[in-house]
């Protein structure tokens, strides 16, 4: 009897798994809209991974949550934007 309510609590603390994984990139964009509680922004994290790309992004946002600021989604979209050159080629 014990083990059920244990069972309750653990999926009680799981959270909402999204049915819309399709790829590892799908996977890192819906972590990274999780951790900072946009889940409804999922689309514009999906974008930012895949306009710099996947081992990019999981490098940034890892250095983002170690981070010591105060706002981490403007942190982690500054680290994402692409640098222009200053003498184009």
């Amino acid at each position: 009897m014990a083990l059920q309510g244990i069972a309750k609590i653990i999926k009680a603390k799981l959270p909402e798994k999204n049915s819309n994984i399709h790829s590892e990139t799908h996977y890192l964009a819906d972590e990274i809209s999780t951790y900072f509680n946009e889940r409804k922004k999922f689309a514009m994290y999906l974008g930012a991974i895949k306009r710099i790309g996947l081992l990019e992004a999981k490098q940034i946002f890892s250095e983002v949550k170690q981070a010591d600021c105060r706002n981490k989604i403007q942190l982690f979209f500054w680290k994402t934007k692409k640098k222009n050159p200053i003498c184009p080629s």
